[in-house]
């Protein structure tokens, strides 16, 4: 993994030294740049160094830097959808500084003021109509049910004695299979390490959930909703590193944030294997977890044929929203919850 400063490249294509084809910026890198552009906050020194390490050029072999999922939780307030005012301070920010090329950035980063004290333009940018793209609910539909599930099974883990460490690992197979309807690879391995796990294991699922054992709820439903986050911009670098977003093409991309928690995702789990039916492309990933329990019977449980996870994969796609929509709704009404992801008719796309 490369750093630069504290910001660090994430993904399947950052182990080598190489300029990648295409960067995803975390939440994290956007808002540091808003702060930049607006003087709202002090920056990450290493802000000027990242910027250097991937300056806008006026050739073609320029590095691609997407920013629109950062964008989208960044603006996004639960309950009622994208925010414009907040929408247009990152978007415009991001605008500027994604196209200044290396003399520009030397030349911002030595001015005592912020950019936006020389910026005759933005006065006059109007708001932009939010609601034409695609609704982030639906990605993260499937990772936030599976993770509030898992912790509201550690809560009752919590609570018996002895502790079915296999048994629910098992709960939660069965939920997530037969109930959600599609099991992700990311929340499975946080679920084996939470429940099953050793120690350390069950320090880094803590860790990233930023764990108080006397959360409530309403608690939980927020720390799924960030981690969701997390693992979607985790899987946007496999996805497009494996083509598995853009099927007639794959460009290495990594993630870039200055989170720790994406990277300790990775530790647990990555795509090891890609079946190409001619059709589709459908990844197996691996799962690293330690954990107390006999590692067979973990396997017996968490293994899909191939065979049948093709047959999940070719699912009618309105099917498997509604299915999971159904799911998490339940979810949330079982454990009392604000129903905030319930099904209204989201967009796939605009």
């Amino acid at each position: 993994m490369r750093s630069i400063g504290k910001y660090k490249l994430v993904g399947p294509v950052a182990e080598t030294d190489f300029t990648p084809d295409q960067i995803v910026l975390d939440t994290n890198v956007l808002i540091d740049m808003r702060d930049f552009y607006f003087g709202e906050g002090r920056t990450p020194p290493e802000l000027k160094d990242l910027l250097l390490e991937f300056p806008w050029r006026a050739s073609r072999n320029v590095t691609d830097i997407r920013y629109g999922w950062a964008v989208a939780e960044a603006s996004w307030v639960r309950g009622s959808g994208i925010d414009p005012v907040m929408r247009r301070r990152l978007v415009y920010a991001a605008d500027q500084v994604l196209s200044w090329d290396t003399d520009r950035i030397i030349k911002e980063f030595s001015e005592r003021r912020p950019p936006v004290a020389r910026d005759k333009v933005w006065p006059r940018v109007p708001f932009e109509d939010a609601g034409d793209g695609a609704d982030p609910r639906l990605f993260l539909l499937t990772y936030y049910g599976s993770l509030l599930y898992l912790l509201s099974l550690e809560k009752e883990l919590r609570a018996n004695k002895p502790k079915d460490r296999l048994g629910a690992i098992g709960q939660y197979v069965d939920w997530t299979t037969n109930q959600l309807g599609v099991r992700s690879s990311y929340p499975l391995n946080l679920a084996c390490m939470l429940l099953a796990g050793d120690g350390a294991s069950q320090d880094i699922v803590r860790k990233i959930f930023k764990f108080k054992d006397s959360a409530s709820p309403e608690e939980w439903s927020e720390k799924a909703w960030n981690v969701a986050w997390d693992i979607l911009m985790v899987s946007l670098a496999e996805g497009l590193s494996y083509g598995l977003l853009t099927p007639d093409m794959s460009r290495k991309t990594v993630l870039v944030t200055r989170d720790a928690d994406p990277a300790l995702l990775r530790l647990g789990a990555e795509v090891r294997l890609l079946i190409d039916t001619g059709e589709e492309i459908i990844p197996f990933t691996h799962i690293h977890s330690t954990v107390k329990v006999d590692h067979g019977e973990v396997r017996a449980l968490v293994d899909l044929d191939p065979m049948e996870e093709l047959r999940r994969q070719r699912r009618n796609p309105d099917d498997m929203v509604n299915q999971a929509a159904t799911a998490v709704y339940d979810l949330e009404t079982r454990l009392g919850v604000p129903a905030l992801l319930s099904y209204d008719g989201w967009r796939l796309g605009g």
